[in-house]
């Protein structure tokens, strides 16, 4: 019986990180408050870019930069969530567009 309550775990942790690995994590709770939001005019330039695999907002940057980026990770963060209002740099979702901020 242990040997198969075992092997069941083994199973389902395996399911569990596949999942994780090919469709990502799961989303941030929804907005409980509603609000309305005004469109943002914002100074930093931005180009969009549709979220892969595997992506995070710092490897995108780069990618954007071709090399490390010339600001903090905190203002990335700041000015990414800025262009994206609503959305946090942590949970990115595959497959989404969103706004990243270019440097020069």
């Amino acid at each position: 019986m242990k040997k198969l309550a075992l092997l069941l775990l083994i199973l389902f942790s395996s399911y569990i990180i596949y999942r994780d690995l090919s469709i990502g994590t799961l989303s941030p709770r929804p907005e409980t408050t509603a609000t309305t939001a005004k469109p943002v005019q914002s100074a930093v330039p931005y180009q969009t870019v549709t979220v892969r695999p595997g992506d995070t907002l710092l490897s995108i940057a780069e990618t954007a930069h071709n090399g490390p980026i010339p600001v903090p990770i905190e203002k990335l963060i700041a000015d990414f969530e800025q262009l994206n209002p609503g959305e946090h740099a942590q949970t990115l979702k595959i497959g989404k567009t969103y706004k990243v901020p270019i440097y020069r």
